[in-house]
């Protein structure tokens, strides 16, 4: 990866820690447009959109990402964010297959089934929402006892 492209999603971060958004879109973007296939730079990039109240753009961001060679790891993150997204946006059904996704990569299981939970809350579903917190509350545990 260029280390230029490196620097811009650095500055992007920073800027998005300071909550200065336009400026972060503005540097991520420069991010992108160098190294597309930077997973990290995509998800702080739907990030400052979704904050900024733009959730279809940061989807569509997302999804993108979606369609290019990454690690498992970045694959899960991209759905997990896209569930966030997507959640944030109101698009419930949407999510809850976002965090399915996100729930196939090993070490994933605790977020995404807190983003179900989540989902299932929104939904009124609040039986499904409290057995994907057990999930999650195990799959912790898990990692406890692991670490």
């Amino acid at each position: 990866m260029s280390v230029v492209a490196r620097r811009y999603y650095l500055r992007g971060r920073e800027a998005l820690g300071r909550d200065d958004l336009e400026g972060a879109l503005d540097a991520l973007r420069s991010a992108l447009d160098l190294a597309p296939w930077f997973s990290s730079a995509r998800v702080a990039y739907a990030i400052a959109l979704a904050r900024l109240g733009d959730c279809p753009r940061a989807a569509q961001s997302l999804r993108a990402g979606l369609g290019r060679p990454a690690s498992g790891v970045a694959r899960a993150t991209l759905w997990a964010t896209l569930g966030d997204v997507l959640t944030t946006g109101g698009d419930f059904l949407g999510a809850e297959d976002a965090f399915r996704q996100a729930a196939e990569q090993p070490g994933f299981e605790a977020r995404a089934a807190a983003g179900l939970a989540r989902v299932y809350g929104k939904l009124g579903r609040y039986q499904d929402a409290f057995a994907q917190l057990r999930v999650c509350a195990g799959a912790l545990a898990e990692t406890e006892r692991g670490a």
